[in-house]
């Protein structure tokens, strides 16, 4: 499989469960909505850890002053057990960055926090199957526990769909519907991509958000 399917971070927000190779590494720029940006660094440091940077900015596209995040992000990955022909792979994660706006301590869309994933690959002819779930603890707005879960269909190594959901338990500032997003992923080279997202189908953001648009783009290779 090309690399950039190994390290691309996340489904759309929901993290995606990588499987981190030696001195493989990626760049990625995220532009959402309300002119936000987000740019991610992200380099195997060792075989089944891999750890990011990512920062950014909520309106720094459009008109208005943009509104810095107060400190940078960063993830860290262990895969605590490899997946085996009947194993399903297990990860042990931290990630602190959420997207939308910041402010009283918390992203809109908080972030994961600590994290824990399990997940496995079921390939057929030309096409393969990711599906993992996920439960995690956030460390925004007071704490709290949630779940996500996420399924990348990969064909061949031209494109992939991606879809994920949320429930976002104990968020006020929701509809208490869950985030249903889902993106489709195009292969340039095998080692870059452009990513279209569709984002809260459920219309579960509060305000002018529902149903907002996210594109991705992000160069993987190793050295």
């Amino acid at each position: 499989m090309v690399i950039l399917l190994l390290l691309s971070l996340y489904y759309v927000d929901q993290p995606y469960l990588i499987s981190p190779g030696h001195g493989d590494f990626d760049i990625q720029l995220r532009f959402g909505p309300t002119g936000e940006i987000l740019g991610f660094f992200n380099v195997s440091i060792w075989n089944r850890f891999s750890a990011g940077i990512s920062y950014g900015a909520s309106n720094l596209i459009g008109a208005g002053n943009p509104e810095f995040y107060e400190i940078p992000g960063v993830q860290a990955r262990i895969v605590a057990i490899e997946e085996g022909m009947a194993i399903p792979q297990v990860m042990i994660a931290f990630d602190n960055q959420g997207y939308g706006g910041y402010d009283d301590g918390r992203y809109l869309i908080m972030s994961k926090g600590l994290y824990f994933q399990i997940g496995k690959r079921f390939g057929y002819t030309g096409v393969e199957f990711i599906p993992s779930i996920g439960l995690n603890y956030c460390f925004e707005d007071e704490n709290r526990l949630d779940a996500f879960t996420g399924l990348r269909t990969v064909f061949g190594n031209t494109s992939a769909l991606n879809i994920e959901y949320s429930p976002n338990f104990g968020d006020e500032l929701d509809q208490d519907k869950g985030y249903l997003n889902i993106s489709l992923q195009i292969i340039f080279y095998d080692e870059i991509f452009f990513e279209f997202a569709l984002r809260d189908l459920l219309d579960n953001s509060p305000g002018n958000l529902q149903l907002n648009r996210m594109i991705r783009v992000g160069y993987a290779s190793s050295f």
